[in-house]
């Protein structure tokens, strides 16, 4: 089955829609809440003009060293709440938000194993040069639904099962997904730079750390909840639910 663009965006938009109140309650919590308090209270490595790369690996592994406990949970955060949100779109979802919460408590350590074997395809695909790289992540995208809609417990299972269903659409979503993450850096990019520019003009240059800080939490979690309905979306496409998804997407 190939992949069909409009019919994707559509089903994700669909997606979006018929789980608004469970999806924004689940990112506001562990999504844009943990970005929010590391912008504010850790922030980022100090480059400090920095454009050697033994200067920055350097920062950044400073960076990590007396951050790293803020940056785990965070981290661990922010996984589990975007693999809730699978839960909550897959097909065979018919629980609570709470049930939810349990289901994916109870798999988050076989997401945490399939989602290290599918970095380690994909940085084998990178030693190959960047575009194996970005295939292999493209065509291991479905892991996190496979997992959530069927209670997959065995993490290579669960990427044998993504390989599976994506395959003769590796590059399509590739280009479907660096569509989405480039027009959507932008988006957020431009908004960032106005605020920054808005709160720079009232402030006399100094700006509004607060509000910037908020502005780009809000707009890397949108982001990311753009990504996961779009993939719940792909994988309604690629699994051959096209009736039950007209039903849901009416």
């Amino acid at each position: 089955m190939k992949l069909n663009y409009m019919q994707c965006w559509n089903g994700a938009m669909a997606i979006l829609r018929d789980h608004k109140e469970a999806i924004i309650a689940l990112a506001g919590v562990f999504v844009f809440l943990p970005t929010l308090l590391m912008a504010q209270f850790v922030g980022q490595p100090a480059l400090d003009g920095t454009e050697d790369f033994n200067g920055i690996t350097a920062a950044y592994s400073a960076f990590f060293g007396e951050n790293a406990v803020s940056i785990i949970l965070s981290n661990l955060l922010i996984s589990f709440g975007g693999f809730v949100i699978f839960f909550t779109i897959a097909p065979s979802h018919s629980g609570t938000v709470a049930e939810d919460l349990g289901k994916a408590l109870r798999l988050f350590l076989i997401f945490l194993l399939a989602n290290i074997l599918t970095g380690l395809a994909t940085f084998a695909g990178f030693l190959l040069l960047v575009i194996p790289g970005l295939y292999v992540a493209c065509r291991l995208i479905l892991v996190p639904m496979i997992i959530a809609d069927h209670g997959e417990r065995n993490p290579l299972e669960a990427l044998k099962k993504s390989w599976d269903r994506t395959k003769d659409n590796g590059f399509s979503i590739l280009l479907l997904i660096l569509i989405i993450a480039i027009v959507g850096a932008i988006t957020v990019g431009v908004i960032q730079m106005i605020i920054g520019l808005i709160t720079g003009l009232a402030t006399g240059g100094a700006g509004w750390p607060l509000i910037e800080n908020l502005v780009s939490s809000l707009g890397g979690s949108a982001l990311q909840v753009l990504f996961t309905v779009v993939i719940g979306s792909i994988y309604y496409q690629l699994t051959g639910q096209e009736s039950d998804v007209g039903e849901i997407f009416c």
